[in-house]
């Protein structure tokens, strides 16, 4: 979203750069989730401060790097 604003094209490949790990992440958590059947719960809540609720996942049940991977391999596979 702050990328779409950017100034010039060339911002706007750095931030989407500077972000793409964390869209990896994401990817992976949703995968994750979908997996445990929880994805449909998550994205029904109210996530303006998703931390809230994501908080406790990214601390004690997934890594960051594992999510970034899953979602790679799923990429590849694809």
């Amino acid at each position: 979203m702050v990328a779409e604003g950017a100034p010039t094209s060339e911002a706007a490949d750095y931030l989407n750069d500077l972000f793409e790990p964390t869209a990896r992440a994401i990817d992976g958590l949703e995968r994750a989730l979908g997996a445990v059947g929880l994805l449909d719960e998550a994205l029904s809540l109210d996530l303006r401060r998703p931390q809230d609720y994501f908080g406790r996942v990214w601390s004690t049940a997934f890594r960051a790097e594992e999510l970034a991977r899953h979602g790679e391999e799923a990429d590849e596979a694809a």
